[in-house]
């Protein structure tokens, strides 16, 4: 029997070659998207999960209460892990990584500025897992020692042996290559090319950590079978016994598992972008409704050709067939066809994985025998498409009556219930997934294009970032700025602290006039050149702004912006005695507000604006970088100008800038990915369903000819055939509409709920997707509308 049912299958294979080849095509469409998607998914849920021992690895996060607000950081602060070792003798390892931008010299005089060189502790190859190449895990516990990536060493030293060869550190000293390993994987949350030990931060950078500055990531492993809830119980008494009493308040620290930290989205200051647990759930969810499509397809193509099978059904069943027998046949027939669905959908996996790379900015690879899970997802895919698409036709064909199907080509009676129903319910479930998607994916360009346009209070177009980095450039501050500034193209040049849209602001102390004595407030605070406001195009509300030959703006004066004067609760801010505390003593001063910014945005549109102020740098030293605005007319020159001056003035740093509208794109990354993802599936959802369509609008055309025939016959027209045909498909469309709509609308409505800036959920784009699933679904009949319309009626009506 065996033997029979598969060549029955064959046979129906190779007769409805049409039907067959939408079957297929759609399954295996359906397949290769899910098996992309469950690529991304396994890679994402892998992350530092290649460590050794990774279950018991945990960063410490701290958490800011400032105002009744709290800033969750990924990062803690230096002196923390010294005091967790003396504290807390049960941790059994411990070490703590700063990333930080430096300059490299290499032997041949070559500059590079090197964003992933990291300070860390010795204890570091302990800790995480690492493959050496040359070295061991002592590398770092000798003074001015460097360890390198292999990429890193091949960059700097080709195939030679770079083991104690040397290479010069912020143009201050020497350090010498004591070991390699090998790079990290990808799917690893941080990537370094440098590791330098992390005793040389106070000679390298100039200051030493403290509890306030710099922040740094802290690691630590614990012993089996201990509660981390153990040791976070206990960080309350080690913040009040080496930072203070008052600080239990104000700062909290908790151990966050090292596999949690990829998926999780809601810390600052990451050392690299991460991503959302809610994303993998989301492809998921894409995937099973692709596939899902795919599996209506076929049981609506395999219900609509019933009748072509039901004398074969009845004769197996005169002749002593049994219904489980029958429901076997048809089950195998299904799952031969996901077999060689899945033959096909590994091809498209191959032909599109790196378009799929692309899109999703990874590099995954197909390696099926290599990972024995893997193979086994794909064998069960194969049975789940099988059982899943196979399910209703098997039941239903093999519920006929014999009497009934012999009698007549359709079966009647209750066994024989009509599959009319199923299928416009699974239609209507198709396209309800495809107006869904179709929807999602407007709304999300929607609110990138807001975010992207909105007026950020500041002109970021034709503004280059150039890092300074460098104590003699910020010893010649004034005289390399007035060189810059000579160049035709520059409009302007000033100088900032940090990036706060990258970073965040500084958090500073204050006191200021109308509130209490013992109040504690702290404000985000930036630290700027007199001629900031001036080149960033911003606007003053009220006073003046900084200026160079006002001594005292220096060290007296402050600018606050629009929400600092409402938090403040003033009514008039110029004039209002302010203070300004921080450890750095150059950075503490009181005096009064001078002017009143309007409200601007250096960071995501995710947060609100914040009360904020401005001090007006005391020295150089506080300024890291110059914001240069440039004219814009040839763009390429006025770089090449640019980098000529500055190879005059600082010929030890390399000339290394960013625009910063480009830098602030970055910001929505993320949601850029989440877009285009969208928009392909969407489109691949829609043809899928299409095909389904197309499949049902060729069969229906077939069964009735006739009917078409004898209406031609009584003078009906073209168009009054093709509305004939297309009435039906029209109106499982409109009601997929209704149900889409809410269903996109609470989506959309729960991710928004991440940007305090939002577009509106504008009524007219349901429409316009319903309008487009409508447009999309009678063109996928329309053809074969026509093509029924224009048959000759005679050719129809002599058919019997």
């Amino acid at each position: 029997m065996l033997k029979n049912y598969l060549k029955i299958a064959i046979r129906n294979l190779v007769k409805d070659k049409g039907y067959s080849a939408i079957n297929v095509i759609g399954l295996a469409a359906g397949m290769a998207c899910c098996i992309l998607i469950c690529f991304y998914i396994l890679d994402e849920i892998s992350y530092d999960r290649f460590h050794q021992d990774y279950q018991r690895i945990f960063r410490v996060v701290s958490d800011e209460k400032n105002e009744g607000q709290v800033r969750r950081l990924a990062n803690a602060y230096g002196p923390l892990a010294p005091a967790l070792i003396s504290d807390f003798p049960e941790i059994e390892q411990l070490s703590r990584l700063f990333p930080h931008s430096v300059t490299i010299e290499s032997v041949d005089g070559k500059r590079f500025q090197e964003e992933r060189f990291f300070f860390a502790d010795s204890a570091v190859f302990e800790l995480f897992t690492m493959v050496f190449q040359r070295g061991d895990v002592d590398a770092l516990k000798r003074p001015y020692s460097l360890v390198l990536t292999e990429s890193a060493a091949r960059k700097y030293f080709g195939d030679a042996d770079p083991i104690g060869r040397v290479l010069k550190i912020e143009n201050r000293a020497q350090f010498h290559v004591s070991a390699v390993v090998a790079d990290m994987p990808s799917n690893s949350h941080f990537h370094f090319d440098f590791l330098a030990p992390i005793d040389h931060v106070k000679e390298m950078m100039g200051w030493a950590p403290h509890w306030y500055w710099p922040p740094v990531y802290t690691y630590l492993r614990l012993p089996e079978n201990y509660a981390p809830a153990a040791l976070e119980s206990r960080f309350p008494d080690l913040v009040g016994k080496h930072i203070g009493e008052w600080a239990k308040n104000e700062r909290t620290f908790r151990l966050q598992p090292l596999r949690d930290i990829h998926l999780n989205p809601d810390f600052e200051n990451e050392i690299e972008p991460t991503s959302n647990q809610a994303y993998i759930y989301i492809f998921a969810a894409i995937a099973l409704f692709i596939l899902l499509i795919a599996c209506c397809n076929f049981m609506n193509l395999t219900t609509a050709r019933a009748a072509k099978r039901a004398k074969e059904v009845g004769l197996r069943k005169t002749v002593g067939a049994k219904r489980s027998q029958l429901i076997k046949q048809f089950f195998g027939e299904s799952l031969c066809y996901a077999a060689l669905a899945t033959v096909i959908s590994l091809g498209l996996v191959e032909l599109f994985l790196p378009a799929f790379n692309q899109l999703v900015g990874k590099n995954l690879r197909a390696s099926y025998f290599a990972q024995p899970e893997l193979f086994v997802a794909l064998l069960a895919l194969t049975i789940l498409v099988g059982l899943i698409s196979g399910s209703y036709p098997a039941l239903f064909l093999s519920n006929f009556r014999p009497m009934a199907v012999l009698k007549s080509n359709w079966p009647s009676g209750p066994a024989g219930r009509s599959p009319l129903r199923l299928r416009a319910l699974l239609v209507i479930l198709q396209f309800t997934i495809s107006i869904t998607l179709i929807c999602v994916t407007y709304f999300l360009q929607r609110q990138l294009n807001f975010v992207q346009t909105r007026r950020l209070g500041f002109e970021k177009e034709r503004l280059i970032i150039l890092p300074i980095r460098d104590q003699d450039v910020q010893n010649n501050f004034a005289a390399i700025k007035n060189r810059l500034l000579s160049q035709a193209s520059v409009l302007g040049v000033t100088a900032l602290s940090n990036y706060p849209w990258r970073t965040g602001f500084y958090d500073f102390p204050i006191k200021a006039e109308g509130l209490s004595a013992d109040a504690q407030m702290s404000l985000p605070t930036l630290i700027v050149d007199h001629d900031f406001i001036r080149t960033f195009g911003m606007e003053l509300a009220a006073g003046r702004d900084f200026s160079k030959d006002v001594t005292s703006d220096a060290t007296e004066a402050f600018i606050v912006n629009e929400a600092a004067v409402k938090k403040l609760g003033w009514e008039t801010a110029i004039g209002k005695e302010f203070e300004s505390q921080h450890i750095a003593g150059g950075l503490s001063r009181k005096g009064r507000v001078i002017g009143v910014v309007k409200d601007f945005h250096l960071q995501s549109l995710r947060y609100a604006i914040e009360p904020m102020v401005m001090l007006n740098s005391p020295a150089s030293y506080y300024l890291d970088n110059f914001a240069i605005r440039l004219d814009g007319r040839n763009l390429r020159q006025e770089l090449a100008d640019l980098e000529q001056t500055w190879r005059a003035v600082a010929p030890h740093r390399p000339f290394d800038y960013f625009f910063l509208d480009a830098d602030f794109e970055r910001l929505y990354h993320k949601e850029q990915n989440l877009s285009k993802i969208f928009r392909t599936f969407s489109v691949l959802a829609t043809i899928v369903a299409c095909l389904g369509l197309v499949g049902l609008a060729s069969f229906s055309s077939e069964q009735r000819r006739k009917e078409i025939g004898i209406r031609k016959t009584f003078g009906a027209s073209l168009g009054q055939i093709v509305l004939l045909f297309s009435r039906d498909f029209a109106k499982l469309t409109m009601f997929a509409n209704i149900v889409a709509w809410p269903i996109a609308y609470f989506a959309m409505q729960e991710w928004l709920q991440d940007f305090a800036y939002r577009t509106d959920l504008a009524w007219w784009v349901f429409l316009l997707s319903g309008g487009l699933a409508l447009v999309i679904a009678l063109l996928s009949v329309s053809f074969q509308a026509v093509k029924a319309a224009l048959a000759n009626p005679v050719d129809s009506l002599r058919y019997e």
